[in-house]
């Protein structure tokens, strides 16, 4: 009877694990054995020919590639970087229980529940060289408008700004509840001990919240690591690839310049990038806990 009730129970999640084969296992594995190929939409019907680490070892010569890792890199320290700051910042300016602060707490959450491509069509408007608002109310004040997106300096800017406007909320509301959560004992028996704000926070409020802070500033990583949908709406990579990411090279590489044997070599080396730098954030985790 319990031999039954065991294999009742293996049917009912079929479904869901074959669904989870379909979508997520079988392309992955799939995408694995390309990256070791030749493979190319441009020579649909000509032999598949493995290229063993060729595609890989190509990676390091591709100018492209290397420029689009810079940028990638760029994202994830200085972007996520300053996200954390003034996440941290902000929930420690929102912990008290007033009214304004309930407000501000809700409001703060809205570009977090946007999708990334409507923010980046609002965002593109927005900084439009010539109709965008933004440079019509500095045009108003006296002050040189400014090329926000074709510009090859300001452009990579223009993209961490809008990633800072979206994602630092997420980063104000884990920071607020790990606050939140911390007894008012430490902070009475700081104020007793004559420690000042900077004092507390330094010896109390950071070192309690570091395992929150390295959990979430690792899930942003990782998805700034990730991060196409904003670059592609507004800038598609450009000027030139002055904003490419790793993500959105491997997309053009593969979905426009048909190299999925190419393409999946660098999907995944981002993995492993990603895998390595998990691994390098969890055992940080474990150590201050």
């Amino acid at each position: 009877m319990v031999y039954r009730k065991i294999e009742e129970k293996y049917i009912f999640i079929l479904p869901a694990v074959l669904i989870l084969a379909a979508f997520g296992l079988f392309p992955a594995v799939a995408s694995l054995i390309l990256s070791f190929t030749n493979f190319s939409l441009a020579q649909v019907g000509e032999k598949l020919n493995f290229v063993g680490l060729a595609n890989y070892l190509k990676l390091f010569s591709d100018t492209r590639f290397i420029f689009s890792m810079k940028n990638t890199i760029i994202y994830v320290i200085l972007g996520v970087g300053f996200q954390y700051i003034i996440g941290m910042f902000l929930a420690m300016l929102l912990y008290e229980e007033t009214k304004i602060n309930k407000f501000y707490r809700v409001a703060f959450l809205i570009p977090m529940m946007l999708t990334p491509v409507a923010i980046g069509y609002m965002w593109r408007m927005m900084f439009h060289g010539t109709y965008g608002p933004i440079n019509h109310l500095l045009s108003l004040i006296n002050l040189p408008v400014i090329p926000w997106l074709s510009s090859v300096r300001i452009a990579l800017l223009s993209i961490m700004l809008v990633d800072f406007w979206q994602w630092t909320p997420f980063f104000i509301l884990a920071l607020l509840a790990g606050r939140m959560s911390i007894s008012k004992e430490y902070y009475d028996a700081a104020v007793v001990d004559g420690a000042n704000t900077v004092q507390t926070f330094a010896y109390i409020t950071f070192p309690i919240l570091l395992p929150v802070s390295l959990t979430v500033i690792l899930i942003r990583a990782i998805e700034t690591a990730k991060i196409v949908d904003i670059i592609y709406v507004m800038t598609g990579g450009g000027p030139g690839v002055a904003t490419e990411s790793l993500t959105l090279y491997g997309y053009i590489s593969g979905v426009k310049l048909f190299n999925l044997g190419y393409a999946s070599s660098i999907a995944y080396t981002i993995l492993v990038a990603v895998v390595v730098l998990g691994f390098i954030f969890l055992r940080l985790k474990e150590r201050f806990e």
